[in-house]
């Protein structure tokens, strides 16, 4: 298996980065979330990866934690679950909402990636509880369900779910206060937050 790549970019296309090693350039399939899209052209980076060996064709998986790597490879063990789901998943929510989720038996995180209907989402956090014990991750301390409303209510009136994400991972609240805040709160902070990167 090879661990992992070191060497330039050379070009990143939604869900594809061209790595240049040597006189070698490696076509990988990576999630598509921002701290992927990013990187830029003549970056050095290292990327760890996973080969997924089908019978008529071998697909390059990179990562740039190893940690998302594990997360990968528990998630296409789900039945039903294949590499391109998987990479759409981790394309849509971060691994640590993901963990969170599972940790917390709660499916509707789940349910906001393309393609992933209720039974799927279910059978998802159903075969990985106690599988993700050993991953690190981090979490806001808010309620799942109050995020995935929140960022349903602000994503409708036209702005980015990566946007609203990011604004509801850097509230600086106690965890009792974050707790505690409604879903009209948080979009209510979220909406303050974008109207003061507007100011």
């Amino acid at each position: 298996m090879i661990e992992s790549i070191f060497g330039k970019i050379v070009s990143i296309t939604n869900n594809d980065m061209v790595i240049n090693v040597g006189p070698i350039n490696l076509s990988i399939l990576i999630p598509s979330s921002d701290k992927y899209l990013s990187l830029k052209n003549g970056d050095d980076i290292k990327i760890s990866t996973f080969l997924d060996v089908k019978e008529d064709s071998l697909t390059l998986i990179g990562f740039l934690e190893s940690n998302e790597r594990k997360l990968f490879q528990k998630l296409i063990n789900v039945k039903g679950v294949g590499s391109k789901v998987a990479i759409s998943i981790l394309s849509t929510i971060t691994p640590d909402e993901i963990i969170e989720s599972v940790a917390s038996n709660n499916h509707n995180i789940l349910k906001q990636v393309s393609g992933i209907g209720e039974k799927t989402a279910k059978l998802i956090l159903l075969q990985l509880q106690g599988q993700l014990d050993n991953i690190p991750h981090k979490t806001n301390n808010l309620d799942l369900d109050t995020q995935i409303e929140a960022t349903q209510a602000v994503q409708a009136l036209g702005y980015a779910p990566n946007q609203i994400k990011k604004i509801i991972n850097k509230i600086n609240l106690s965890d009792q206060s974050k707790q505690s805040l409604t879903s009209e709160e948080l979009i209510r902070i979220v909406l303050d937050k974008i109207s003061m990167t507007y100011d």
